[in-house]
């Protein structure tokens, strides 16, 4: 009969002790449920940042025959346009210099610190090139597999 008397005197404590015991366990099953979504919602605002902050001042000459033209950010697809501005689409093989270009971009948009990060976690960077007059020479995609 002791321990019946012993229950009886820290009753109070026992129930206290299970009370934080299970609102530890609730908040441990709440946040694994929220910390995802959170997590997303970080990763969009940081593409989206991002985005913006190289989309400021557009059109810009990165050389002298580049131009970027903008950088947009939806729905986990990075846009990013450019024109070549002393070149006609008649003057260049497209199948080629879509070749070559991707060629040339997988490496720094896998492997750059600013998106790479991104890109290996399913980032899709969409290159687009337009010639002088504005005409599509070329678009592309860099995605995770690229990075492989």
């Amino acid at each position: 009969m002791p321990w019946r008397y012993l229950l009886k005197q820290y009753r109070g404590l026992i129930v206290f002790f299970i009370t934080v015991v299970s609102v530890f366990a609730l908040l441990q099953v709440w946040h694994a449920r929220v910390a995802p979504e959170e997590a997303k919602l970080e990763r969009e605002r940081k593409l989206t940042s991002m985005a913006k902050y190289f989309d400021i001042g557009t059109p810009k000459m990165l050389d002298d025959s580049v131009r970027l033209d903008s950088v947009k950010y939806e729905e986990g697809t990075m846009r990013i346009s450019y024109t070549l501005t002393k070149r006609a689409k008649s003057e260049i093989d497209s199948e080629e210099f879509t070749k070559q270009a991707r060629d040339r971009t997988i490496e720094p948009s896998c492997n750059e610190k600013g998106l790479g990060p991104f890109v290996r976690s399913g980032l899709i960077i969409n290159y687009k090139f337009n010639d002088s007059s504005d005409s599509p020479i070329s678009e592309f995609q860099i995605e995770k597999s690229d990075c492989l």
